[in-house]
């Protein structure tokens, strides 16, 4: 018989009496009598403090904000990119057809930024994945963006629509608008990362107003001060006055941006050398994409759309159509805005959101059918209404499903996840600028309602898929 003492983690003594037995059964019967006890040592206990202060750190990293003026630098980056892209279309059809071109052919100016900008997006991850800085690469955009309004400006010179087009492609590969949303992605926290993309989607919104609303201006300008030759008129000046934008935006990058490491932005492809347990669930991925696609597309067609039928229906100018325009995106932009703080207090899910938006978005497509007013008044008073409702609800959409696709994937892929982001959101703008341009009244309202039909579906088949990644950040 032997009498084993223990010292426990408490300082009591506890003394036992054991039957000797041999040393490997000794050491098995002393491990089985610690370990009913529960008596462990500090090394494998719990630290409560360590335990606490991680979580600190995680709720600190989820509700992390990047320096203001880096921000906001980039945030006024998604209104230049608004802005560029819808400056031209109160004049895009008038330029087309003093070059020779048709109205088709002036959807296609529109609609060739956002095509292109897909293959921009490509060379501006490659540029990053190459050791580029985040900023070198937005003044390298911001350069060809200035070239190519200078074309666009000079197109009238060489009197051909196909200098237009190429104008307008050169604008669309230097276009980075993917840059300030993966710039949001790698630098907010996921608490207030649905919050900062809505109010990107609304400045991106407010853009749109601007374009309209800056063509309108320029318009009078040009004509009050009796300017009107083959550099400077109303078409021309669109271009001229984005190209001075986009070189005060290069001044504004170079002396307030932070860049970022350059790690953190060259981030692998999406689906390379990536374990199957990191990808992103397909189905969700592809319902994001839709819905990021369908809200760009039904914005720029309700743009185009607007200006057409005031212009070529309802018998207005360019000013009172790009006015009309500019007020819809206005009004759209500001409900975003305060969508997006009544987000960050009350909708907790994107998905939920996704699925209230596109089934109001489709009750509120009823005031954009044909009800045969004869009074144009009536007529536009009725689009003004509906139009105005179907942009807001689209935006939110749009927001919901940017914010969503940034937390289905990784860190690891984020960015890249990003880029696939914004190359739908490009395919749906390019779209849209075409399809607007040739539907009629008649069409115009069962085309949008159809698409946002095909999202509410798209929402409920995903619903239950639509879940943060667990290694999201």
């Amino acid at each position: 018989m032997a009498t084993v003492t223990v010292t426990t983690l408490e300082g009591s003594i506890v003394e036992e009496t054991h039957q000797r037995t041999p040393v490997s059964q000794t050491t098995s019967v002393a491990h089985s009598s610690v370990t009913s006890r529960h008596i462990s040592t500090p090394s494998l206990a719990a630290n409560p403090l360590s335990s606490r202060s991680r979580k600190g750190a995680s709720a600190e990293d989820e509700s992390r904000m990047p320096p203001t003026l880096s921000l906001a630098t980039v945030l006024y980056f998604s209104v230049l990119c608004g802005v560029n892209l819808v400056i031209v279309i109160p004049t895009a059809d008038d330029y087309s057809h003093r070059l020779g071109g048709d109205q088709l052919f002036g959807g296609l100016m529109i609609g060739a930024v956002p095509l292109l900008a897909m293959f921009g997006i490509g060379l501006n991850q490659f540029l990053l994945r190459r050791g580029l800085s985040l900023k070198t690469v937005l003044l390298l955009m911001s350069v060809g963006t200035v070239l190519g309004n200078l074309l666009y400006a000079f197109a009238g010179l060489t009197k051909s629509m196909w200098t237009l087009l190429a104008a307008r492609c050169v604008i669309g590969l230097c276009n980075g608008s993917n840059l300030s949303s993966m710039y949001i992605g790698l630098t907010v926290g996921m608490r207030r990362r649905s919050e900062v993309t809505f109010y990107f989607s609304a400045l991106n919104t407010l853009g749109y107003a601007l374009g309209p609303a800056l063509a309108a201006v320029l318009e009078v300008f040009v004509k009050s001060v009796h300017v009107n030759n083959l550099i400077l008129d109303s078409d021309t000046a669109p271009g001229w006055f984005m190209a001075i934008l986009y070189l005060l935006f290069m001044a504004q990058v170079l002396l307030v941006f932070e860049d970022l490491p350059a790690e953190l932005t060259g981030s692998q492809p999406l689906g390379k050398h990536v374990a199957t347990d990191e990808r992103p669930p397909m189905i969700a991925t592809c319902a994001a994409l839709w819905d990021i696609c369908m809200s760009s597309a039904v914005i720029t067609t309700a743009e185009v759309y607007a200006v057409n039928v005031g212009q070529h229906y309802w018998g207005w100018s360019v000013v009172t159509s790009a006015l009309f325009l500019a007020a819809l995106m206005l009004c759209a932009s500001m409900s975003n805005l305060v969508v997006g703080r009544l987000t960050r207090r009350f909708m907790k899910s994107d998905r939920t959101g996704l699925l209230i938006g596109s089934v109001l978005g489709c009750a509120a497509c009823a005031p954009l059918f044909h009800f045969d007013l004869h009074a144009v008044s009536a007529q536009a008073s009725l689009l003004g209404v509906g139009l105005v409702l179907v942009l807001s609800l689209v935006g939110l959409i749009r927001a919901f499903a940017l914010a969503a696709s940034s937390k289905l994937a990784p860190a690891s892929l984020k960015s890249s996840m990003n880029s696939l982001a914004f190359v739908f959101m490009a395919l749906g703008r390019g779209v849209g600028g075409i399809l607007g341009s040739v539907l009629s009244p008649l069409s115009f309202a069962p085309v949008v309602l159809g698409m946002l039909v095909v999202t509410v579906l798209a929402s409920i088949a995903s619903h239950s898929y639509m879940k943060p990644s667990d290694k999201a950040s």
